[in-house]
């Protein structure tokens, strides 16, 4: 099941140009991650899951909508964070991203699809581990 998480992080990052990418708990626990050698992936997902907690908080208090995602825009930098909630809506997951920031709205919508398809082709692998 990694290695298939690890495959779709692996292709995530080539055809986004992504410094990192990774699947957590929503405690922070890392599952699978693909990665440059100076990035320490349990400080993404620690950070992921911190930003992602936070912004659940967030809706509970505002009486918002489920969160779905969380993009940070720094000057020259790009986090994005996708929450995956399974079947029994107990269980999450989160996708994390890191990335140079995109130069235009276009290729923000691109990395959007392709957040949608490592979602798409994780979502079988999340749901065993989810049972686990």
């Amino acid at each position: 099941m990694v290695s298939r998480l690890e495959m779709v992080l692996k292709e995530l990052n080539e055809n986004g140009n992504f410094r990192a990418s990774l699947f957590a708990t929503s405690t922070g626990l890392v599952l699978a991650s693909q990665k440059s050698d100076e990035i320490d992936e349990r400080v993404v997902a620690a950070m992921g899951s911190l930003l992602s907690d936070s912004a659940y908080k967030a809706s509970e208090e505002l009486d918002l909508s489920q969160l779905s995602s969380l993009k940070i825009k720094y000057q020259d930098d790009f986090i994005v964070c996708r929450n995956i909630i399974m079947p029994d809506e107990k269980t999450q997951f989160l996708l994390a991203v890191l990335a140079k920031a995109p130069d235009s709205d276009d290729v923000e919508k691109y990395f959007d699809q392709l957040l949608d398809w490592a979602v798409e082709n994780s979502a079988e692998d999340l749901r065993k581990l989810s049972s686990i």
